[in-house]
């Protein structure tokens, strides 16, 4: 496998049923040394099923640091927590963490350009300077940055105007790290998710809301899981970089009229 023994570096994965931790799962069972980055106060490591690939699970993977992503201190200390971790190298970094709640809630000036702020430094700094810290342990030739996006980059609801700018400037980002790292033939691309159901409630979408999708259901963290791995692949995705590929069911590409 081109993943074995490579190291890949996951942010947000301490959500069980999340994306991120999905990503982590998969990446493991395909050889990868996954470090689990997250600002909850729970070692995702300690306490997940781990299915190793070959049954052979190496001694301190996965791993897990704290770290807050809003506080650039946080994310610029990362090379000397990998350091600590005696991690030398990195082949792919899964930018997935993020505010999830896509809306601005009403309050004063004050009030939502905190909030504006909030998203655009967890969801679009946070990402770039990650990016930036572990370049000089990004392997050249076999690198592979992974940014998770939306299809809000793509489309809008009202009141989601913070979540939907950070994650469109991912987009942006994503090209322009493609060009600047092409050099070292570090690949960058980015995921969009549509509607993903990460509630782990087997009763949390409707049939209805299912069938909303062209492919007849709700998008599952795995779906995404398999599309990260795909692009972190460099024997599957050697000769795409710069690219956004969006996992929703089709529905961007539905038109709605008026009933």
């Amino acid at each position: 496998m081109a993943l074995q023994g490579r190291t890949a570096v996951i942010t947000g994965t301490a959500r069980a049923a999340g994306i991120g931790q999905a990503c982590a799962k998969l990446l493991y069972k395909n050889g990868c040394n996954v470090i689990g980055i997250d600002y909850a106060e729970h070692d995702f490591a300690a306490d997940v099923p781990w299915d190793a690939a070959a049954g052979e699970a190496a001694a301190g993977n996965p791993r897990w640091l704290q770290l807050d992503l809003s506080k650039p201190d946080h994310v610029l200390s990362l090379p000397e927590q990998m350091k600590k971790l005696g991690v030398s190298s990195v082949n792919v970094l899964v930018n997935n963490a993020g505010i999830a709640d896509p809306y601005m809630q009403s309050g004063s000036l004050a009030e939502r350009a905190a909030l504006w702020q909030g998203y655009i430094a967890t969801n679009l700094t946070a990402p770039f300077l990650l990016s930036e810290a572990l370049l000089p342990l990004m392997v050249h030739g076999e690198g592979s940055i992974i940014h998770v996006s939306s299809t809000r980059a793509l489309q809008s609801e009202p009141h989601s105007e913070g979540y939907a700018a950070a994650k469109a400037g991912l987009l942006g980002l994503t090209h322009a790290q493609a060009a600047s790292l092409a050099p070292r033939r570090i690949r960058v691309n980015a995921v969009l998710p549509g509607w993903v159901d990460t509630s782990a409630s087997p009763d949390g979408i409707t049939q209805q809301q299912h069938e909303w999708q062209w492919t007849g259901h709700v998008g599952r963290p795995q779906d995404i899981a398999e599309l990260v791995l795909f692009l972190a692949d460099p024997d599957k995705s050697g000769f795409i970089t710069g690219q956004h590929f969006v996992a929703d069911g089709g529905v961007t590409k539905r038109m709605t009229y008026p009933e």
